[in-house]
């Protein structure tokens, strides 16, 4: 069955069969360094979704999605329920691809020390965001991801708050900063050190943003969903916000979502799911990490991003 959904996502893909209309561009962006020595001029390619009816002249959100390992973009947006969810709300996506050559699994390389810094592949992020805004009226931005891509994600919003009205990311490690420890390391088991350390001098207050993540994935530990949330905290706290913790669900419910709020609302959000793998759920499926049926992950984040006011007053 999960054989048959790939290939049903595939022939999507392949032959262009949506509701709305994918454009795809790319951007050439230098100073990406990949390894000691090598400063490379690159181009990226990313693919602009818009649902049918909405005009390039007509204002409207713009969700970054960001893939994972081993995923490609128009496939994840598929399969994760983001284009269905575009043709309901009528909000364009943007979907940065990986390069193979930046990344042999086409992981977003956000351990590099340029990514940690604000840069690196950030700058590809943000270069989309310039060429999708000269062809399209944008409203708002936010971003999601997943993984490698939520990790991507996670550092826009600590380092590019101005740009995202909100963040909302799945399965994302903590930020490293110049900690020396193995990436792989870090996801399995968390920072081996204090997680605020990450953070440097930084006074900035990341964006609103909310972290989910599933109590059994084995790919992401659950520590590191604590950790960014610390992270994420202390941002606040330095920029002189200082959030209320209100649990929204119980602890013990199958979804436990937590509220970090001022007066203007969630800052930050946590949300545990109970029994959760390092899987995408809820949408139609038929891609790596991605599966049909169960809490629609899709639908958790865009209660998030509506709370924010990502799609109009809140």
């Amino acid at each position: 069955m999960q054989l048959l959904r790939r290939l049903r996502t595939w022939i999507f893909v392949r032959l262009g069969l949506w509701r709305g209309r994918w454009r795809r561009a790319q951007v050439v962006v230098s100073g990406v360094r990949f390894f000691a020595g090598a400063v490379n001029v690159r181009a990226w390619r990313y693919g602009l979704y818009s649902p049918a009816g909405l005009n390039d002249d007509d204002p409207a959100p713009l969700i970054v999605v960001l893939h994972g390992c081993k995923q490609r973009a128009l496939n994840f947006a598929f399969a994760s329920g983001w284009t269905g969810f575009a043709d309901h709300a009528s909000v364009r996506l943007l979907c940065p691809d990986q390069r193979r050559l930046a990344n042999l699994f086409r992981c977003w390389n956000w351990f590099h020390p340029l990514a940690q810094g604000g840069k690196g592949e950030l700058d590809v992020v943000l270069a989309m965001l310039d060429s999708v805004a000269k062809r399209v009226r944008v409203e708002s931005v936010a971003a999601v991801g997943m993984s490698a891509g939520s990790a991507l994600a996670t550092l826009l919003a600590f380092h590019h708050p101005e740009r995202f009205q909100a963040v909302a990311v799945f399965a994302s490690p903590p930020l490293i900063g110049m900690n020396m420890q193995n990436p792989h390391s870090v996801m399995q088991r968390g920072l081996s050190m204090s997680p605020l350390l990450a953070l440097g001098a930084r006074h900035l207050a990341c964006t609103r943003l909310a972290i989910v993540h599933g109590t059994a994935d084995d790919v992401v530990n659950l520590r590191c969903a604590e950790q960014l949330l610390a992270q994420a905290l202390e941002s606040q706290r330095r920029a002189g916000v200082h959030p209320t913790k209100v649990e929204v669900t119980p602890e013990s419910a199958a979804v436990a979502v937590t509220d970090f709020r001022t007066q203007t609302g969630a800052v930050l959000r946590s949300v545990l799911i109970r029994g959760l793998g390092h899987v995408w759920t809820g949408g139609p499926g038929g891609h790596p990490f991605c599966e049909r049926g169960g809490i629609p992950l899709t639908a958790l984040c865009v209660q998030f991003l509506r709370d924010a006011g990502v799609f109009g007053s809140k």
